[in-house]
């Protein structure tokens, strides 16, 4: 990759920890505010296989306040024209984006995604680090002391570097702020088991997002930019392990007794790997900043991937975090931008989760009751 080969300087302005949607985004921003002296620190190789995802219409928007809309536009992911459902009953339905001004929205290939948002930081002048893990943090009068582990060719190295500020963009590790003291406040996490599937050749492939309630959780479905199908099922731990849903058997048994995900999986070659496990937490930080630093994107607060606003909320904090440290000033007003949101975010939950009433004591939907009614 060509940001794979810089050298490190021992200081920085400013050091993003994390290379995804939101340090790139934040990066991004302050490229076009004008500051420079800025490092991104990304741990994976953007290599690593990352659940596909729906961004809408209005993310257009966000790409066009960062400079990068005609470039994500020649990427040619393909296009989501909004979702199918099946929650609440057997009835079908939709919410779609053919009358929208904005047009469509994108099923991205996130791997790519990821990868061409840090490309485009690093062509506008920050430096990008992949391999680079945030080992240890310290406090000092004019900034932090960052240690950093290093993959390169010749092997691992230990580095020390010195950041004026530093933003938090780890993801759900939110590693900076929790070393920091900050503290994650959230419920009921799910977890994601999933798999993508090849497609068969006369396939024709959907542009639409597929929902399916069940009695173990939800099924989420779609067809991404690379001729293959991501199939998701989002439960809770005790659901999984109950049917040991993580076993390739198991979640195929599932699927094949879904109404309609199922037919999603008739387009596609068998399943022939392992199912993926991921963490889908829901939780905000109590702190999200603090002198010299704040923390965007999924390490500031996380939602349920049923909101569909991962992304968005990512780029979204990314811009707004730039204005703040470019300022040297506005931190509460970010901080209190973030919990909004997530107050927000809690209420749309609640309203989703409310509407699938069709298996009252099974053990996923009987928690989400129960903490709505309380």
């Amino acid at each position: 990759m060509p940001f794979a080969i810089e050298t490190w300087q021992s200081r920085y302005r400013i050091a993003i920890i994390g290379g995804g949607p939101a340090g790139s985004a934040c990066a991004l921003a302050l490229a076009r505010l004008g500051v420079s002296d800025v490092v991104m620190i990304e741990a994976g190789d953007y290599q690593r296989f990352r659940i596909g995802e729906s961004i809408p219409p209005e993310s257009r928007r966000l790409f066009h306040a960062l400079g990068i809309e005609r470039e994500f536009l020649e990427q040619g992911h393909a296009p989501c024209y909004g979702s199918c459902s099946y929650w609440g009953s057997e009835a079908r339905g939709y919410n779609d984006s053919l009358m929208n001004p904005l047009g469509h929205g994108w099923h991205l290939d996130r791997c790519r995604f990821d990868r061409f948002l840090a490309s485009q930081a690093h062509a506008r002048g920050v430096q990008v680090h992949i391999g680079a893990t945030l080992t240890h943090s310290t406090p000092k009068a004019n900034g932090f002391t960052l240690d950093i582990q290093h993959a390169t060719p010749q092997g691992r190295r230990m580095l020390r570097i010195h950041a004026d500020q530093v933003v938090d963009a780890s993801g759900t590790r939110a590693v900076f702020a929790r070393q920091r003291g900050s503290l994650k406040q959230g419920s009921h996490p799910l977890i994601c088991l999933a798999a993508l599937l090849g497609l068969r050749e006369t396939a024709p492939p959907s542009s639409l997002s597929h929902l399916e309630a069940v009695e173990q959780g939800w099924w989420y479905g779609a067809f991404l930019p690379d001729a293959r199908l991501l199939l998701a099922l989002y439960s809770n731990a005790a659901s999984i392990k109950a049917g040991q849903l993580w076993k390739s058997e198991q979640w195929r048994t599932l699927l094949a007794a879904t109404r309609h995900i199922a037919a999603l999986a008739d387009q596609a070659a068998p399943l022939t790997g392992r199912i993926a496990s991921f963490p889908a937490p829901s939780y905000c930080l109590d702190h999200v900043g603090g002198r010299g630093w704040l923390a965007i994107g999924d390490a500031a607060s996380a939602y349920d991937p049923i909101a569909s606003q991962g992304i968005c909320k990512a780029l979204a904090n990314g811009l707004l975090a730039a204005e703040v440290l470019q300022a040297q000033s506005g931190l509460e007003r970010y901080a209190q931008a973030v919990h909004a949101a997530y107050q927000d975010y809690l209420a749309l939950r609640r309203h989703w989760y409310g509407l699938e009433q069709r298996w009252p004591h099974a053990s996923f939907w009987k928690k989400f009751h129960e903490r709505i009614a309380g």
